[in-house]
């Protein structure tokens, strides 16, 4: 409304004025005002005119009469107004615009799908005890447990222990560890005390037994494994009960004991194995080939972690204007690295071919670097790793999330190609680094 202000100030500085009369120059005559009703034309004393004078008069009389009924020759001042409060509010409105685009952050680019290298299909594992099977991690590790069920009937043995370290992922790490602490404890006392009764039978309505071993998938079959069978006894109360007993006369052998002990303890759990995706490709010239959209399954973040993203944008501004403390710069970058499960990395050879694999988040560099050389030609030779920027990364021990190589990126291939080329003396036309079993799967790629 600033300009309602200046128009009424503007209103009394003229008002001021016309008391003062109407300008005049030093040396002329000044003439008394003389005070016209405004609804009366003003007439100008009658002087001789030109014909020329006369003819622009008639002209401009002419385009006076031709406009519309209503129109208006001259802009009143609420029209003044109106048209500068509209000027302003349509100002505010862009800038307000402006700021809530910046707040979104930036828009995502979005490239001509004929320039960009698809990113990948999706993310998919295997395992090594159903090698010709590959599924998302979920569905992979429902048939990895309906796998080992199936196995209680062939090798309960192994099967139940391998359930115990493998099927409880929903449940306290330290749950899993005290279960099979209690059942190594069964087992150390058939062993101490063989022939006491007390040893030999396991109370179902037992607290602890309920807490440590019942509430572990492949906890109970493996006491089957040990000799114990359920059965209803008379309990403690009176009435009957459920009992895991090992009858009489069955035998407890020592041997038999610490094997299946050994087993327990020596099992290790059966994970999907992150399947890598591997393409290769050639990008012919200096153009580097972009990513395309990556799949759902790279990101990690849930709808309260979006709020809280947005709160932290909102609060980005604040940031800039206060100093923030070592401790407070670790946390958000500690936030940042978690919103990533995955990462799809392109190494990029001698001759712009580019090696693309996945890779998790939290794998380290050692883990490309592994990768990487099992590629190779010459496992032996040297090499290193570059990120966008040309530094080389030597921080083995650090995850790729923490050396900002999520949740897609480049890396180039750095090697000594004089070493290399004396290698290869007398082996004929030079190879590529990289196997030519791999070399047989190269696409090409018009970017």
């Amino acid at each position: 409304m600033s300009a309602i202000k200046k128009f009424f100030e503007k209103k009394k500085l003229d008002k001021k004025f016309k008391k003062a009369g109407e300008g005049h120059t030093l040396n002329s005559v000044r003439e008394v005002p003389v005070h016209v009703p405004k609804q009366m034309p003003i007439v100008e004393a009658s002087r001789p005119k030109t014909a020329a004078q006369q003819q622009a008069a008639g002209a401009a009389l002419n385009r006076l009469h031709s406009q519309p009924a209503g129109t208006p020759t001259v802009r009143t001042g609420r029209e003044v107004i109106k048209a500068q409060v509209k000027r302003e509010l349509a100002q505010e409105r862009k800038l307000a615009e402006e700021a809530q685009h910046l707040s979104r952050g930036p828009e995502e680019v979005k490239f001509d799908a004929a320039q960009v290298v698809d990113a990948c299909g999706g993310v998919f594992f295997t395992c090594p005890l159903l090698p010709k099977v590959m599924l998302p991690r979920k569905e992979m590790e429902v048939k990895i447990e309906e796998f080992l069920t199936a196995q209680l009937a062939e090798d309960a043995e192994m099967a139940s222990a391998l359930l115990i370290h493998t099927v409880n992922k929903d449940i306290d790490k330290t749950q899993v560890k005290v279960c099979i602490e209690t059942l190594c404890k069964y087992i150390d006392n058939l062993l101490d005390h063989p022939g006491e009764e007390k040893f030999r039978k396991i109370r179902c309505g037992n607290k602890a037994f309920q807490e440590r071993v019942c509430s572990v998938t492949g906890g109970k079959q493996f006491l089957v494994c040990a000799g114990y069978q359920l059965e209803r006894l008379p309990g403690v109360n009176g009435g009957e009960e459920d009992f895991y007993v090992i009858p009489e006369g069955e035998s407890t052998e020592p041997d038999k004991l610490n094997h299946l002990k050994e087993v327990l303890t020596n099992s290790e759990p059966i994970r999907p194995v992150l399947w890598r995706a591997p393409r290769l490709f050639h990008c012919p010239g200096n153009t580097t080939p972009r990513f395309g959209e990556l799949p759902t399954e790279f990101y990690a973040i849930s709808k309260e972690e979006i709020k809280r993203e947005q709160q932290a944008r909102e609060e980005a501004v604040q940031k800039l204007g206060m100093l923030r403390t070592k401790a407070m710069r670790e946390r958000d970058e500690l936030r940042e690295l978690r919103k990533y499960r995955y990462t799809l990395l392109r190494i990029r050879f001698p001759e712009d071919i580019y090696l693309q694999a996945i890779f998790k988040s939290n794998e380290t560099l050692q883990h490309l670097q592994g990768y990487v050389q099992e590629q190779l030609e010459f496992d032996w030779l040297p090499f290193s790793l570059l990120d966008p920027q040309g530094q080389k990364l030597n921080e083995e021990e650090k995850t790729l999330a923490e050396l900002h190589l999520v949740p897609a990126c480049i890396v180039k291939f750095n090697y000594d190609k004089d070493l290399l080329k004396d290698a290869q003396q007398g082996s004929g036309r030079p190879r590529h680094v990289l196997q030519q079993a791999l070399l047989d799967r190269l696409e090409n790629w018009s970017i």
